[in-house]
């Protein structure tokens, strides 16, 4: 009875060692799949992140791995999320080198067009500036050409009747327009004022129309030529009145005529030469002459 049970009992212990054997060998195996599948897990998701771009080598290189640790879906999302590209350190500085760049060239363009701006304004004001010149040069000359040269015209016939009556007459006389410079205007209303400034406005007439005829005669239209050649004492120290001024006007702007013939001189008082001359006319106490030899 003790041999059976002894024999059983060697049996039952043989059969128990053997499956906690067997048992402790799964385990061992079991554990070594888990490290392994942890190792490849860990490669799995190290790989992705460092040196493979999102794609499809990445996602098949780890989808071996992914069968260690589960569900493909879960570790595709894994990937996924470690594999996203972000900017590289290259890239920021080409796009800072770019603006950089661009401002440049805006800033050159805004100096060039200053510059030429500039540029404009300085070209204005010297052609400005050179057109005043030229405009004060052809005002100075125009202005020297009237005091120093006759401003005659051709003899041109007059359409009205002369001022005065009972003057001897010369039917082939026609006044000449002689034009007056200001200076010249002012100081030949001076000079018929001091003439005869209280014989009226035909008295005055007649001593502008032998002022005229004496600037034709001698080529100039100075009264201070007239002045020195024809000896006029007349004061220039007198405003003209308005008959006066009416008088210059009429002769020299409208070639009216005092009378139908050449006036070159008179007199009041006494003079023996003046009576040699060719007799025109006499008002109250001044005579009128034209010259014999002229």
């Amino acid at each position: 009875m003790r041999a059976t049970n002894n024999k059983h009992y060697n049996a039952f212990g043989r059969e128990a060692r053997a499956s906690r054997k067997t048992s402790k060998t799964r385990k061992g195996l079991k554990a070594l799949s888990l490290a392994i599948a942890v190792t490849a897990s860990a490669a799995a998701l190290i790989v992705p992140t460092t040196t493979l771009a999102p794609g499809v080598d990445a996602y098949a290189d780890s989808r071996v791995a992914s069968y260690s640790v589960g569900d493909i879906d879960k570790f595709s999302a894994v990937i996924t999320s470690n594999c996203v590209e972000t900017p590289t350190t290259p890239a920021a500085e080409t796009l800072k080198a770019v603006k950089q760049e661009k401002k440049a060239e805006q800033a050159a363009a805004a100096k060039k067009a200053e510059t030429k701006k500039t540029e404009t304004k300085k070209t204005t004001k010297t052609e400005t500036k050179k057109t005043e010149t030229t405009k004060s040069a052809e005002k100075q000359t125009e202005s020297s050409q009237a005091n120093t040269e006759p401003e005659t015209t051709e003899s041109v016939s007059y359409g009205g009747e002369p001022l005065v009556y009972g003057a001897v007459t010369d039917p082939s006389y026609t006044p000449s327009h002689v034009a007056l410079s200001d200076y010249d205007r002012a100081k030949t209303e001076r000079l018929v004022m001091g003439e005869g400034g209280v014989m009226g406005f035909e008295g005055c007439a007649l001593i502008a129309q032998s002022i005229r005829d004496a600037m034709v005669r001698s080529g100039t239209s100075s009264i201070d030529q007239i002045i020195s050649e024809y000896q006029y004492f007349g004061s220039t120290d007198y405003e003209p009145n308005q008959d006066v001024k009416d008088a210059v006007s009429f002769i020299f702007d409208q070639d009216g005529v005092a009378i139908q013939h050449r006036v070159l001189c008179f007199y009041i008082g006494t003079s023996d030469w003046h009576e040699t001359q060719t007799f025109l006319y006499q008002m109250g106490g001044v005579r009128f002459f034209d010259l014999v030899s002229a």
